[in-house]
């Protein structure tokens, strides 16, 4: 069997390193917006270490583990495959469940900030709101449905007009802000604990994503090859992107002498990036802004509406979900039916703030987080011989204890986010066995030897399938 049977209908494309590393950005950043909740809830000083610090501990680890992974089990599906890989189906079926909801939730956040954005500037009503926040769903839906090498250049020009503002308010954040970006720490009355609460959800979904691309290895070509680089490359211009950013907004906001970080916060009477570039440039550097921010939080939706639709696009092929989910366009090859009902969800969660939508978002990505690292450490123990383009330089004991450090940091943010989202997510994660239990006893499942047996050579190509493939199906 070849690679065609197991992801038949899809189209492959091939996708330049400068595009990959776009959409990788997209995915992990697409600029500073919604850093403005962060400066307000833990001070200007946790923000910037949070935004130095944290990235060791947590997404440099996770960019690594997903280029080993996905350059080792490059599948369409990503997380889905390296998981089933190494624990085997059930819980990989938990976390492309609990992937794909929290993907479902954090898609629309991205629709949300965006008409949050241009409602506190622009006034409109709740009506006018639900109708351009379902155009935009559809547009993007449309491109994404079109296929990756139209959702990959949209980002790109997306990105270029979301950077060109920020980059020029950093330079003059130089000149004409004030103050000590780092002081205070922490906002008055404040514990460190206490200041945690929002912000370090914020955060972590600020730096979450390192794994999404890897969902959409079954549509590019070599992409064992082209997505670690990306990550390579992508993961430390987020880095720089926040730190630069973030800095320059606090400086800025201080320019009235009033300690005006302490009202960033986005929508409403807060002070956002848009309010800070009227401090600087007055209302035409405003509208850029305004644009710019209205861009980023759109090309993240375009990004994730991709990378979302794909793991339950497998699952299905598994016959471990719908059927119906499964298919593939008849002309652009990609997963029609999975990008569809996704924006149908979204259309109607674009109606929740944006507080709400981030928190139990994030409650759901941590235990897929958590078994992405685990597997890792199995898949090197258990096939440790098995070709791998990309290698995190570690030991096995040693990435053993670089993982321990983000599934510590998942499971604090289980508990710091108050009571009420921890209830609401430990509703979302209780129905993962219970579809499971729903999915296996409707379709089955599949134990596909082609997939879950196949070796990859380091020039790229499969080898050692069986004689058959047990429960193929289209």
């Amino acid at each position: 069997m070849t690679d065609m049977l197991r992801n038949e209908g899809l189209k492959r494309v091939r996708m330049r390193l400068t595009v990959a590393v776009f959409f990788v950005f997209t995915l992990t950043c697409a600029g500073s917006f919604g850093m403005e909740d962060v400066v307000s809830a833990s001070g200007p000083g946790m923000t910037l270490l949070m935004i130095i610090l944290l990235p060791l501990f947590w997404s440099f680890p996770m960019s690594f583990v997903a280029s080993e992974l996905g350059s080792m089990v490059p599948e369409a599906g990503g997380l889905y495959r390296w998981i089933r890989r190494a624990m085997g189906e059930y819980w990989s079926f938990q976390a492309g469940w609990w992937w794909t909801l929290s993907l479902y939730v954090d898609t629309a956040v991205y629709v949300a900030l965006a008409l949050d954005y241009a409602q506190a500037h622009y006034g409109f009503g709740p009506g006018t709101r639900a109708v351009i926040g379902i155009a935009l769903v559809a547009v993007f839906a449309f491109i994404n449905i079109r296929g990756l090498e139209l959702t990959g250049w949209t980002l790109t020009v997306m990105q270029i007009a979301i950077m060109a503002p920020l980059v020029v308010m950093a330079v003059w954040a130089i000149s004409k802000g004030s103050g000590n970006s780092f002081s205070p720490l922490l906002p008055r009355g404040e514990s460190a604990v206490g200041s945690l609460q929002l912000g370090l959800a914020i955060m972590m979904w600020m730096y979450a994503g390192y794994e999404s691309i890897a969902t959409l290895a079954g549509e590019i070509q070599n992409p064992q090859r082209i997505i670690p680089r990306a990550l390579m490359i992508g993961t430390p211009l987020v880095v720089l992107t926040y730190l630069v950013t973030v800095w320059a907004a606090i400086r800025i906001a201080r320019l009235d002498g009033a300690g005006n970080w302490v009202n960033m916060w986005t929508g409403g009477d807060g002070v956002d990036y848009v309010a800070l570039a009227g401090m600087l440039g007055g209302s035409l550097f405003a509208y850029f802004m305004l644009l710019s921010a209205v861009l980023s939080n759109l090309s993240l939706y375009a990004g994730y509406l991709a990378a979302g639709a794909r793991p339950g696009f497998q699952m299905s092929r598994d016959r471990l979900f719908p059927r119906f989910y499964g298919r593939t366009h008849p002309t652009w090859g990609t997963p029609w039916v999975a990008v569809l009902i996704m924006a149908l969800v979204n259309a109607i969660l674009i109606q929740f703030s944006f507080q709400a939508l981030i928190t139990i978002d994030v409650f759901l990505l941590m235990f897929p987080y958590v078994l992405i690292f685990v597997s890792v450490i199995i898949l090197r123990i258990r096939e440790p011989n098995a070709p791998r383009s990309f290698r995190v330089p570690l030991p096995t004991w040693a990435l053993g204890l670089w993982v321990a450090c983000p599934i510590a940091i998942a499971i604090v943010a289980l508990f710091v986010n108050g009571t009420d989202w921890m209830i609401g997510g430990l509703a979302g994660i209780l129905t993962g066995p219970i579809a499971y239990l729903v999915f296996k006893n409707l379709y089955k499942g599949t134990t596909d030897r082609c997939l879950e047996g196949r070796i990859m050579t380091e020039s790229g190509e499969l080898t050692g399938f069986g004689a058959d493939v047990e429960g193929v199906h289209t």
